[in-house]
């Protein structure tokens, strides 16, 4: 037990240090706590600032609030929070479906505040509409760390997966399997409003700009669904008669895409990338279904988050996370994984 715990005070330390160089490197300030009260409004910023508290030993409850329960990407997130926080049987964590509404995530945000949660593992499904109760929360004196979806308010993290850069990684991949010859691309979007598929997307576009001989012929919302991936791909088809890549904003739009492809007997005529690397895109690529993806370890994503709660549930470094004036982001490390890399992702890897 003595050494589970000074292998996991490592961890938190770890990211501890992490977070504090984000910050500096943000620009952000951040105030001790020590001359302001701990369990009082603050009258002039109308914050509360709460007792920090020792996350071995206190009782502790984090809560998980993914898009969609179900999602391989959620899943794996959750996975990733379970077992680092298994090492503490003080804490209790309790994972809700958002349902994929802004709206219900919204009502959840307001109960956990109302129940005095600790600190909130949020995938905002629109960075508008969760913004309010985000900052509710962090008013509240209740740390926010956002997974890849973030909320258009500064909060205590931003834990993603690298976007803009994916994007970037796709659109080059694309460019050299094209080369000099004239091509045609399709694009199957992130619903309106999500950050990640937003800055993935403008990724994607600014580099592909560079390619005067590379044409995005059209962009759809395939609403990170296979089924509705799928049923873009089909009007794709049927519009367009040479097609010589896909992108889609995430795998299982990519899969979709595929299999559509599949069935119009049209798979060898273009390459189709997706980004996140889940389990079945990983064995779409090794069947020669799907060109590539970007893929990220989600486990340590996950864990990554919770280390980041523990942290500041701590209050180690007196970080008060309401007065940030700019999130923090960590990014996790991306690998560009298609037929001939594949192999490097391990099956205790995959999510």
């Amino acid at each position: 037990m003595q050494k589970s715990r000074i292998r996991k005070s490592v961890a938190i330390c770890g990211v501890a240090m992490l977070l504090i160089f984000t910050l500096t490197a943000c620009g952000v300030s951040t105030e001790s706590p020590s001359n302001a009260p701990t369990s009082k409004s603050n009258e002039e910023s109308n914050t509360t600032t709460k007792i920090a508290k020792d996350p071995y030993q206190d009782p502790i409850k984090i809560g998980f609030v993914p898009n969609v329960i179900g999602d391989s990407v959620a899943s794996a997130w959750g996975e990733g929070i379970k077992r680092e926080l298994k090492y503490y049987p003080n804490i209790s964590l309790q994972v809700f479906d958002g349902k994929a509404s802004s709206e219900t995530q919204s009502q959840i945000m307001k109960d956990l505040i109302n129940q005095q949660y600790d600190c909130i593992i949020l995938q905002a499904n629109d960075s508008a509409a969760l913004a309010a109760t985000v900052k509710e929360a962090e008013t509240a004196g209740i740390s926010v760390i956002t997974l890849n979806l973030d909320a258009d308010t500064p909060h205590a993290a931003l834990v993603a997966m690298v976007d803009y850069e994916a994007g970037k990684l796709v659109a080059e991949q694309i460019a050299k399997s094209i080369g000099d010859k004239e091509g045609n691309i399709v694009i199957i979007q992130a619903p309106p409003g999500a950050s990640r598929g937003i800055n993935v997307e403008k990724g994607f576009k600014d580099e592909i700009a560079k390619h005067s001989n590379l044409k995005i012929l059209d962009s759809q919302n395939g609403e990170w669904l296979t089924e509705k991936g799928n049923e873009v791909m089909r009007d794709f088809l049927t519009k367009y008669p040479k097609i010589d890549a896909v992108f889609a904003i995430n795998d299982a739009m990519a899969e979709g895409a595929s299999q559509a492809a599949e069935a119009a007997g049209r798979l060898n005529e273009m390459v189709i990338w997706g980004t996140d690397g889940e389990k079945k895109a990983l064995e779409y690529i090794e069947k020669g279904k799907l060109t590539g993806t970007i893929y990220t370890n989600c486990y340590d994503q996950g864990a990554t988050a919770a280390r980041l709660a523990l942290y500041l549930i701590g209050g180690v470094g007196e970080i008060d996370s309401s007065k940030f004036t700019k999130t923090p982001v960590v990014k996790m490390a991306p690998i560009i994984v298609t037929k001939d890399t594949v192999g490097s992702i391990s099956p205790e890897m995959r999510w």
